[in-house]
């Protein structure tokens, strides 16, 4: 079971807040760096061995939450999914013991089970905990990372929280997994960060997050809601190729939330003058509030969906504008066998494009007692003119006209 959102220390309002704590200072980022911390540019720490056994070391040690949580042998090869014997655990113990005589305080190793807390912490050099497996609650709330921060293929089973954390540097989140709630409110990315390929399996928040420079969502994955971003504040650079959304909401309720995170993105994007990025929350936003709205009062979504996918196409509406004509003709010509197919022709068209003003411009006239004709004449009439507003509003937003 996924814990959506753990009880945390409450802290009064305006009470100060506590001085930073070194890296070396908590315990948590001992048992990261359990073999030391890996030096050299980040070109040679791609394929470090020392970040090898620290990961590997931290991913066995909580093998076992590791394999009832989930399965990750996609990204993780088996000698990291293995827990460690009693021995093993002996020698981990006496690794750690040696990594704390860089710490100013005395610790006892970390249980398996707690909570992972990282809160309050200041890294003030670059960290590295890509491919490693969070498996319960984890804390980085109020950190501060002022190296490069790499956290790529990092896979995060339970509640998540960068609440008020800083990273001065770029904060590298590609192909993360988080599987429970990923809280990123109050954040600020100086540099740039990325989610690329992320899935976000529970509920992500950042709310009040700040993105200073080139941001990007390329290719993420939100599975079952939309990200909250209610006051935050992203860069012009932001990246939403390629995303994919979760599925249209269930019931009213969850519609709801879904419109509000939908609108949300949509303003910000207007303020950044993203045209396309918001047209395409924009038709988030329309498909949600079909199912806020029921299936009658929203079938004019749906509606406005199938002609020119909310807004965003031309050819849609030129299609059925031209449809339009082909069934006017054949239905003007099947009934009224005394006129020609290019006389029929000309009536449709000038039915459908009535807005123009052909019909009297060539004189053009459906001369026919039949009913049945003059409310088709009056049908083509209202479709045209319909669809070819929702032609023009295509060419408007395909091409980014004002």
């Amino acid at each position: 079971m996924v814990s959506e959102d753990p009880k945390e220390p409450a802290s009064g309002a305006g009470e100060p807040k506590p001085p930073k704590i070194k890296a070396e200072d908590n315990p948590w980022y001992l048992l990261a760096t359990l073999y030391g911390e890996p030096e050299g540019s980040i070109q040679y720490l791609i394929e470090n061995e020392l970040m090898a056994r620290n990961r590997i070391a931290w991913n066995r040690y909580f093998a076992e939450a590791i394999r009832i949580k989930l399965s990750v042998e996609e990204q993780h090869a088996a000698d990291e999914l293995t827990p460690f014997s009693p021995d093993e655990l002996h020698g981990v113990a006496e690794a750690f013991a040696e990594r704390c005589k860089v710490s100013s305080k005395k610790f006892s190793l970390p249980a398996a089970t707690d909570h992972i807390n990282f809160s309050n912490v200041e890294f003030g050099q670059r960290v590295y905990f890509q491919r490693y497996y969070f498996s319960w609650p984890t804390f980085f709330d109020e950190t501060i990372f002022s190296g490069y921060a790499r956290f790529d293929g990092a896979i995060f089973s339970d509640y998540t929280s960068f609440r008020g954390a800083k990273f001065s540097r770029p904060g590298d989140f590609k192909r993360a997994r988080f599987s429970g709630t990923a809280n990123f409110n109050g954040t600020i990315f100086f540099d740039w960060a990325s989610f690329e390929g992320s899935t976000f399996g529970g509920h992500a928040s950042f709310i009040n997050t700040e993105m200073r420079t080139d941001t990007s969502f390329n290719g993420a994955t939100f599975k079952t809601n939309p990200p909250g971003f209610f006051g935050a504040k992203l860069h012009q650079s932001t990246v939403w190729r390629g995303v994919t959304w979760p599925p249209k909401p269930k019931n009213r309720n969850e519609a709801g939330r879904f419109i509000d995170a939908y609108a949300c993105l949509k303003l910000e994007m207007d303020r950044l003058r993203k045209h396309e990025d918001e047209l395409d929350f924009f038709a988030l936003e329309m498909q949600s509030r079909r199912v806020e709205l029921g299936f009658w009062r929203g079938l004019p979504f749906a509606i406005y969906k199938f002609l020119s996918d909310y807004g965003r196409s031309y050819i849609r509406p030129l299609a059925a504008l031209i449809l339009v004509m082909a069934i006017g003709t054949w239905l003007i010509w099947y009934f009224d066998h005394d006129c020609p197919s290019w006389e029929a022709l000309g009536l449709s068209a000038a039915n459908t494009l009535s807005v123009f003003g052909f019909r009297k411009d060539f004189n053009l006239a459906i001369d026919t007692p039949l009913t049945g004709l003059i409310v088709l004449a009056a049908v083509q009439t209202i479709l045209g003119t319909i669809l070819l507003f929702l032609f023009g509003l295509g060419i408007r937003n395909k091409f980014r006209m004002k």
